[in-house]
């Protein structure tokens, strides 16, 4: 899930801010029965890696957080008007290498524009939680998260993590991929084409992502591809039903 400040106008920037959105996500996972698997807060918009056998549990998850951090935040500021730029965006995400893939895109997020070098340097990251560095009131529910990106260990999800990730910030693996909140659902081809099909969207509907790579590396590794598919308004609608 994507949600930005209304105008892109920078209403997380401080803090305190970002970490009283934190604890409201906190309360989110206590009273629906929505899993967090991921968060960044940036100073202007919002990722979440969610997951919940009913879609509706998200969809009222969100529509607690999103309301009643915008209402908190303008009581507070004695400021009036939206908060939020419209209706969040939302994207299925198959499990396994396409979750990891997703993941840490999102980890990246302050570290491809420039203002930290480690996602750890970043509050408002997820990072010491996915990290396993942090026992203590966590939000993430990472046994999940590891089974769904499918390792069989803490140790070789940890491991995994941590090297994947300082790889990638060495590699310069910071190139921006917008169809991860542009489009209905990202996977293989396979699996998108079923997402496809449910809501009567051809194949020809479907796109292959770039790699993740930024080319600017020699090493060269094999990975698998992922697809994407895009749709309007009744599309998010249609997938909605058909979920």
């Amino acid at each position: 899930m994507t949600h930005r400040c209304h105008d892109r106008k920078f209403l997380l920037k401080f803090i305190g801010d970002r970490r009283r959105y934190i604890e409201l996500l906190r309360q989110m996972s206590r009273s629906y029965k929505v899993d967090i698997l991921g968060y960044m807060v940036t100073s202007n918009h919002v990722h979440l890696l969610l997951w919940a056998r009913d879609p509706a549990e998200i969809s009222e998850g969100l529509r607690f957080l999103e309301g009643t951090a915008a209402q908190k935040y303008n009581r507070r500021k004695g400021r009036s008007g939206s908060f939020w730029s419209g209706r969040y965006k939302s994207t299925l995400i198959q499990d396994g290498f396409h979750l990891g893939r997703c993941m840490f895109y999102i980890d990246l997020n302050m570290v491809r524009n420039g203002q930290v070098d480690h996602p750890r340097e970043w509050f408002g990251s997820s990072y010491v939680e996915t990290s396993g560095k942090r026992k203590r009131s966590l939000i993430v529910n990472r046994d999940l998260l590891i089974r769904k990106t499918g390792h069989s260990s803490e140790e070789e999800f940890t491991s995994w993590y941590e090297n994947t990730l300082k790889e990638k910030i060495r590699r310069k693996e910071l190139a921006r991929e917008p169809f991860w909140s542009e489009s209905l659902a990202v996977g293989d081809k396979e699996w998108v084409s079923g997402i496809a099909s449910r809501i009567h969207l051809g194949k020809k509907e479907l796109s292959r992502a770039e790699p993740s790579s930024s080319g600017k590396s020699l090493k060269v590794r094999e990975e698998p591809a992922s697809y994407y598919v895009k749709g309007g308004k009744r599309s998010n609608q249609a997938l909605s039903r058909a979920l």
